[in-house]
């Protein structure tokens, strides 16, 4: 990475820490929760972030996740690990097993309550935040790196309105 980016490598992988993790974050809680409604919102959340990324990637390389800095702006400890709320036996939500190996229950045992408002507060603080990280590095960049990230910034702001409508809508 530094050897095209030369100077620009460290804002980069700072953003692209931030899509990696938001990614992750989806991509983990639409595995885990029970909720369909919350699943199709992840869904389409995490969908926003991949093509975010593969924007980076353009940019960057493809091998510029290997640099990644995450930022720590999404919740990614309540959805890495699930437990079975039959006996409390607790696994990774990348290997969420079919069933549970200590007592049996189905896959379901594994799933989490998340409300959909929960889901919407999570897209509009992370959206805000990463909006503000995209910024950030936007002002250390220069020339097609500086617009990418003022544009993904602008993008993850209107997410962040988009997610206050939203929960505007469940809350009336």
């Amino acid at each position: 990475m530094t050897s095209k980016l030369g100077g620009e490598s460290d804002v980069l992988a700072r953003a692209i820490g931030a899509v990696v993790e938001g990614l992750t974050f989806y991509d983990l809680a639409n595995a885990a929760v029970a909720e369909m409604r919350v699943k199709v919102a992840f869904e389409a959340l995490g969908r926003h972030k991949k093509a975010q990324l593969a924007r980076l990637e353009a940019i960057a390389g493809a091998s510029a996740t290997h640099a990644a800095v995450m930022p720590g702006i999404y919740p990614i400890d309540a959805v890495a690990k699930v437990e079975c709320y039959v006996c409390g036996f607790v696994a990774e939500t990348k290997t969420m097993p079919s069933q549970c190996p200590s007592c049996g229950a189905a896959r379901y045992a594994f799933e989490k309550e998340i409300a959909l408002t929960k889901a919407w507060e999570i897209a509009s603080e992370t959206g805000r935040n990463s909006a503000v990280l995209f910024r950030a590095s936007a002002a250390h960049a220069a020339g097609p790196t500086r617009s990418l990230l003022e544009e993904l910034a602008r993008e993850d702001e209107g997410e962040a309105l988009q997610a206050d409508r939203q929960l505007a809508g469940l809350r009336t």
